[in-house]
């Protein structure tokens, strides 16, 4: 039984060393699409195919796809529902979804593997290796390690996201402005989620091999654990066999573009099908074994599962699951202790996909649910309710409990987004274009060009972060993104002694000065 008192170093240099030589684990069989190959008598075919089609039903959701592994053998793997809504194409087991924060995992389980081989120091300061990497704060410029940033305490804010959505800044660039993030909170005094940092974790351990990222996790996580389907960036396939993300738009699920993931890649960019992701539990639950091949050594894997940052179960997590007692961050893995067993999960959700992974060591028992809808409970709902027909029923409806919060949450959202804007008093502008157009500096994003053509005022922050301004109040514009997942948000303006604007505060974005003229 694992127990999480347990004073075992994560110091992976130190552990025993995998061979560099790995073959290609052979794939699991393919059962028809919707069949189930029972190996343990706790869960059966009709459990899994009933949770599953509960939960498209209840969450109206188009498609999703479930492994159960136990023991390093399948126990059900089934897909159900449609690709897209609305359309005849279905689901099955090698189905494209993306696996968005599930990528975290794969990155640090890498990192690992090098670590264990000597290639990278996770206690050494990175700045011992790279003089050039700078952040806001002197403290975690000289002090952070790859092992802050696998475990989530660097303090950086979470503004440092704003870097990479919908601005047209590649991976390169993003991290070059890594520089100017502010940082939120005292470093390692508290779980502070960061996907640059991950993009940056990614890139160093690339480093170290002299190779992409992309061609380090295809050796290291594909190639070894049989993720054949697997890819980078928007999921695409040679058959066309991928699922098509959707978002809420006037209250409908709609099918919506996939987002492109490439200038955050290590920390969100993987694509995957359910076949993919059960090879992958089929190694976590056998000590890193795949078909008599190792994988992972079973090191690293108690490694990932040892805590490094408390996170805290927050006032809703409490009140959904009164049997745990504490959350808790390891290396690119949750650790939650429910009903006297630690699981260890990792949910990814990203623009129209939701997923999660899940984990109860001392069962060797692994879950894994993919979605094409934005609602993390759904997969966690469905992940719960298997977890609660293993151990025993307590009578939780887990998709009607998600379901509840998932509403709650986006009401409280959108209340949250008309309280920020306030009421409307302004049906014009009342400043000339002459006294708004103009070029605007953010210190963390850049360059805006705020410019009036012939249907308003429009503005561009950055390369491609684009949208237009509407009057709202008399020194506040209404700004509807053109990227319909960041919606609408507050410009509020600031007015020079000659009636220009100075600058202009663009709600979670900040604050963009007017640059000096040219």
């Amino acid at each position: 039984m694992m127990h999480l008192h347990r004073t075992r170093t994560v110091l992976l240099a130190a552990l025993l060393a995998l061979s560099p030589q790995r073959s290609v684990a052979e794939s699991i069989p393919t059962p028809p699409k919707d069949a189930l190959t029972l190996y343990a008598p706790k869960l059966t075919e009709s459990d899994v195919s009933a949770y599953a089609k509960r939960a498209l039903t209840d969450w109206q959701a188009p498609g999703m796809a479930v492994a159960v592994i136990h023991h390093g053998k399948v126990v059900a793997l089934g897909a159900y529902g449609n690709r897209r809504m609305g359309d005849s194409a279905q689901v099955d087991i090698h189905t494209r979804f993306a696996l968005a924060s599930l990528t975290k995992t794969l990155t640090a389980a890498t990192i690992g593997m090098l670590a264990e081989e000597g290639k990278i120091a996770l206690r050494r300061p990175l700045k011992d290796t790279h003089p050039d990497l700078v952040f806001s704060d002197p403290v975690v410029t000289a002090q952070l390690t790859m092992l802050d940033i696998l475990s989530h305490r660097s303090g950086i804010s979470e503004s440092a996201d704003l870097l990479w959505t919908a601005t047209g800044y590649d991976r390169k660039e993003v991290l070059r402005r890594l520089k100017d993030v502010p940082q939120e909170s005292p470093f390692r005094s508290r779980f502070s989620y960061s996907n640059v940092l991950y993009a940056l974790a990614g890139e160093l351990a690339a480093k170290a091999e002299a190779t992409t990222w992309e061609s380090l996790i295809r050796q290291r996580i594909f190639v070894p654990a049989a993720l054949h389907d697997a890819g980078f960036g928007v999921p695409s396939a040679p058959d066309g066999n991928i699922a098509t993300p959707h978002a809420l738009r006037n209250q409908v699920l709609t099918a919506i573009t996939p987002r492109a993931l490439d200038n955050i890649a290590p920390a969100a960019g993987v694509y995957a099908s359910i076949s993919d992701l059960a090879n992958l539990l089929r190694a976590f639950t056998s000590d890193g074994q795949l078909d008599g091949k190792q994988v992972f050594s079973k090191t690293l894997i108690d490694a990932m599962m040892t805590p490094q940052t408390p996170v805290g179960l927050a006032q809703w997590q409490k009140a959904l699951y009164p049997q745990s007692h504490f959350l808790l961050h390891g290396l690119g893995l949750m650790l939650q202790d429910y009903r006297g067993k630690l699981v260890a999960w990792n949910t990814g959700g990203i623009d129209g996909f939701s997923c999660t992974l899940a984990l109860i060591p001392d069962e060797k028992l692994g879950l894994a649910v993919l979605t094409n809808v934005p609602f993390t409970g759904l997969p966690e709902a469905v992940v719960f309710s298997l977890l609660d027909h293993y151990l025993g029923s307590t009578g939780t409806d887990w998709n009607q409990a998600r379901l509840a919060l998932s509403k709650n949450s986006r009401a409280r959202q959108a209340a949250a987004v008309q309280a920020q804007l306030g009421t409307q008093t302004s049906q014009k502008l009342e400043l000339s274009a002459k006294q708004l157009v103009g070029t605007y500096v953010s210190a963390l994003l850049g360059e805006a060009e705020l410019r009036q053509d012939g249907s308003g005022l429009t503005l561009r922050i950055a390369k491609s972060l684009t949208g237009r301004l509407f009057p709202w109040q008399p020194t506040r514009l209404r700004m509807q993104f053109d990227d319909a997942e960041l919606g609408v948000a507050p410009c509020d303006l600031e007015l020079s002694p000659d009636g220009t604007v100075a600058s202009f505060v663009l709600g979670e974005h900040g604050k963009f000065v007017r640059a000096a003229a040219k």
